[in-house]
């Protein structure tokens, strides 16, 4: 019996002392919850407040403001996320009233961080003409990163003519300077994207040369993003070009498909386009190494 009692203290203790353990522990996790969400709370007011605040200022000193302060008050809308369409009539209003004291690349800037704001409205015609009417006639002066930022506002708003005039731009500059373009994967993306359109409306040609700069320049890209890796896998097959660029960019897909950074199905509708490769030994064996991966992956995936 007395060794019974023992036992039967010795587990009423541990037990209790367990249970009160746990509640220690459960009540410092519960503090650490809610301090760490009243800190979050904090920091979201902090950063509302810094919000207001700042567009309390931009609202009483836009009216103002010179060319370049203008400029620069444009992109720190856009970093700090402010959706206010009031702003953007205050800048509007402003920028008529010195429009003669713009230099060309600061329109574009300005004109870029409209479209790309969260107060874009492509039914403010006036804002949107406005900044077209300001860089009639001077597109051909822009440098190309400036044509490649117009390039994007041009499809914001939808205009069909700037995208074609911008286009044929674009295409003589990267004739005529093909090493002085050094694209980041965003501009390589614009590009793409600006020859697809031109194959798929028939806007214009693309020189040969062209297609050859395009695809060095895909090769010199660190590729991240999935939709910029299949928009130069359409931009190969559509002009037909299957040199080491496009063995390169299967090789990348490759390893994009193991890791799961892109979806199989989308691939195989696009290898399905592919004509005219039979010249292209290297090219066919490793569209033949892509299609193995995804049927190994279809397997593993069903367990089959």
């Amino acid at each position: 019996m007395g060794k019974h009692n023992l036992v039967t203290k010795f587990n009423y203790f541990y037990y209790n002392n367990f249970f009160l353990k746990n509640k220690r522990i459960c009540a410092i996790v519960k503090n650490i919850s809610f301090s760490s969400h009243c800190q979050d709370k904090y920091e979201l007011i902090k950063k509302n407040e810094e919000a207001y605040n700042l567009e309390d200022i931009f609202i009483r000193s836009i009216r103002k403001m010179n060319n370049t302060s203008l400029v620069y008050a444009s992109e720190d809308i856009n970093k700090n996320g402010m959706n206010n369409k009031y702003l953007w009539e205050l800048i509007y209003n402003r920028a008529k009233e010195i429009k003669n004291s713009f230099s060309i690349n600061e329109i574009v800037v300005l004109f870029h961080a409209y479209c790309n704001s969260l107060s874009y409205d492509i039914n403010c015609i006036q804002i949107i003409n406005f900044f077209w009417d300001l860089l009639n006639n001077k597109i051909n002066d822009l440098s190309y990163s400036s044509l490649l930022a117009l390039y994007s506002c041009a499809e914001k708003t939808k205009n069909s003519h700037k995208i074609k005039e911008i286009s044929n731009i674009l295409l003589k500059y990267m004739l005529d300077h093909p090493s002085e373009m050094k694209l980041t994967e965003k501009g390589l993306n614009i590009i793409l994207k600006m020859c697809i359109h031109n194959y798929n409306d028939s806007i214009g040609t693309i020189d040969n040369m062209n297609i050859i700069h395009i695809s060095n320049y895909i090769q010199n890209v660190d590729l991240k993003d999935a939709k910029t890796v299949m928009l130069c896998l359409h931009f190969f097959i559509i002009f037909n070009s299957f040199g080491d660029p496009f063995v390169n960019l299967l090789k990348k897909i490759q390893s994009l498909l193991i890791f799961k950074k892109i979806t199989p199905h989308i691939v195989l509708k696009y290898l399905y386009l592919l004509n005219n490769i039979n010249n292209h030994p290297i090219a066919i064996k490793e569209v033949k190494n892509t299609i193995s991966i995804i049927y190994l992956l279809h397997r593993a995936n069903n367990n089959l």
